[in-house]
């Protein structure tokens, strides 16, 4: 679901709006694309109005564009339009434009325990055996198998790293570990950060 969020700071003020809305596979989006391209035309993909009549297409789109590293019209498209008496560069009046692609907000899963597996790919570890040996979290998965699930998504290999977290995440759950990420996303998200 499409959501809007206001950051409070100190004094009461909002600062800064964001946006959240949600993820679309890429051939989902391109179906969705032609569909609109199909009963709108062309002309559609130039209107500001477009950001407000699809919002989730455009913004995944927007990300796309990013992603991609693709110049693109996109961004304009969210900037206030100017009325004909006015001869004003918008840039001007709203200088805090920023644009951020997020593909995970960690904040929307909270009800998962644990951060998910992309995060703890980052993480970076202690260089000594002995504080390796000490610092055991029995709460998340250890660095050596998300390094399994990655050698295998590397080899193509899809099936050995679902069984592979399928069970940690039952060494986990005998632990107190009630909740985790979905599957899908966890290994999509791993494979993002680690492999790009």
């Amino acid at each position: 679901p499409l959501q809007d969020g206001k950051e409070q700071t100190a004094n009461g003020t909002s600062p800064k709006t964001s946006l959240t809305v949600p993820y679309l596979n890429p051939l989902v989006l391109r179906k969705e694309l032609e569909n609109i391209l199909t009963q709108e035309g062309d002309i559609a993909l130039i209107k500001p109005e477009f950001v407000d009549e699809h919002p989730i297409i455009y913004w995944n789109l927007l990300w796309l564009m990013e992603r991609i590293e693709s110049k693109t019209h996109l961004p304009e498209l969210c900037l206030p339009v100017p009325s004909d008496k006015e001869h004003i560069d918008p840039l001007s009046k709203v200088k805090t434009v920023h644009i951020q692609c997020l593909w995970d907000n960690l904040s929307l899963h909270t009800e998962a325990s644990g951060p998910p597996m992309y995060l703890l790919y980052r993480e970076t570890q202690p260089t000594s055996p002995l504080i390796k040996a000490l610092l055991t979290d029995h709460a998340q998965l250890n660095k050596n198998v998300i390094q399994q699930i990655i050698s295998a998504i590397r080899c193509n290999d899809f099936a050995t790293p679902l069984k592979r977290l399928a069970n940690e995440r039952h060494k986990l759950k005998s632990n107190g570990v009630e909740r985790s990420h979905s599957f899908y996303r966890d290994i999509l998200f791993l494979a993002l950060t680690a492999i790009g």
